[in-house]
């Protein structure tokens, strides 16, 4: 998976490339429709094939972090990559269809019924990878230098108490000690 988002970032590029390329430069009108059906289909097929490994990304990092958890900056890295992706596909979508309709083609025809499908879970995606992302680039809290002192005082007084499981059962039994 980790390889699969590395790559996803030079996908995400050429395919924001490519459709800022078609954007800006309209195909000569005698290279005739096919050749426009069957570059939009391309292009379509890149961001279907980007939005299912965006998806499949978010899917596992839901579960790592289920699961297993990560380290903050690897879940930066990875929450990048994953809302990157999402905001290409969400965009490429829009663009092809623009360019669908300049060159009088259907959704249809040039093959954006699949990513279609896919919008909805890129949109319900979107703002829960941003929050992952917020998260993983929060500041971290400033020290509160008298409670650091105040602990560092009662560790050197002895006033503290070790923690083993017959503790915390009176604790959780609300025992008083």
């Amino acid at each position: 998976m980790v390889a699969l988002l590395t790559e996803t970032r030079a996908w995400t590029k050429r395919l924001h490339e490519e459709l800022n390329q078609q954007g800006a430069e309209k195909l000569p009108q005698q290279e005739g429709e096919r050749l426009r059906r069957r570059l939009l289909r391309q292009l379509a097929w890149q961001a279907d094939a980007l939005a299912g490994v965006i998806l499949a990304a978010w899917k596992w990092i839901q579960e790592t972090l289920g699961e297993e958890g990560f380290e903050g900056r690897e879940l930066l890295g990875y929450s990048e990559v994953v809302l990157e992706g999402i905001d290409e596909g969400l965009t490429g979508y829009e663009r092809l269809s623009a360019l669908a309709s300049e060159a009088a083609l259907t959704p249809q025809a040039i093959g954006l019924r699949d990513l279609e499908a896919k919008l909805p879970a890129l949109r319900e995606a979107r703002p829960k990878v941003a929050e992952l992302l917020a998260l993983a680039t929060r500041p971290p809290r400033p020290v509160d230098e008298s409670l650091l002192a105040e602990s560092k005082a009662t560790i050197e007084r002895g006033d503290f108490v070790i923690i083993n499981d017959e503790y915390l059962s009176r604790v959780q039994a609300g025992e008083d000690f």
